[in-house]
């Protein structure tokens, strides 16, 4: 391991549980608008629609290739159409209030605390670079545990970049007042986060949050299955 100082994380499903927080959080706002009792949709088909659209729209936007406004008008627009849902007011209610309620569901990916606490006390300096919008990456990181580790925080909205743009892994750095050389990075998106801070000379880390079998794009780079083996190398 090469004399790191600097440990740069992704923070969706890499130290803060989205996909759990955002099953939750939707859950609670089908019930609260009845859906499933006036459309007779299950929630699960309706949170399976909605999942693959969301990422879907993730993945374009890392391209450039839709906005925030495209992610944020879409999402649910299309997942209530193809469950032939037009209901104005519904759909309102979701665009309305996901973002706000979903960083009130705090659960944290398995071990993090446990792993920030042990890097801290080897003398590792800690940092957020992520794609998620800027405000509710704030409110994720400083209302829970996170705020006791994480000494900067950087999202690519600020401007108007997305990993692995190297301008964003370029502001975290500036940011942190850190050196590629001395820096790594680890994330749960392999082009985004792995491969675009490898771009600068930073260490990148993939972290297999899904449980991939096939590691075979790898390259040699480290990978992890759960963050505690991160106290293997660190």
């Amino acid at each position: 391991m090469r004399n790191i100082k600097h440990i740069f994380f992704d923070l969706d499903n890499t130290l803060w549980d989205t996909d759990r927080n955002s099953m939750l959080t939707l859950k609670q706002m089908y019930e609260d608008v009845k859906v499933e009792e006036i459309y007779n949709v299950n929630f699960q088909e309706f949170y399976d629609s909605y999942y693959q659209r969301n990422e879907h729209l993730w993945a374009l936007f890392r391209q450039d290739k839709v906005t925030k406004n495209d992610i944020l008008s879409q999402r649910f627009k299309n997942t209530f159409e193809e469950f032939d849902i037009r209901d104005e007011a519904i759909r309102s209610y979701f665009d309305a209030h996901f973002l706000e309620k979903v960083v009130k569901h705090n659960t944290l990916i398995d071990n993090t605390v446990e792993v920030l606490s042990y890097l801290k006390s080897k003398g590792y300096i800690m940092h957020i670079v992520s794609n998620g919008f800027i405000k509710p990456t704030k409110r994720k990181v400083y209302d829970t545990p996170l705020k006791d580790y994480i000494t900067t925080i950087t999202s690519g909205e600020e401007i108007n970049k997305r990993k692995p743009a190297r301008e964003v892994f370029e502001l975290g750095l500036d940011k942190a007042n850190a050196n590629p050389e001395e820096s790594s990075f680890i994330g749960d998106d392999f082009e985004a986060d792995v491969l675009g801070s490898d771009n600068l000379g930073m260490l990148g880390i993939y972290f297999n949050y899904k449980k991939d079998s096939d590691l075979s794009k790898m390259n040699g780079f480290p990978v992890i299955n759960n963050l505690i083996e991160l106290k293997q190398l660190f």
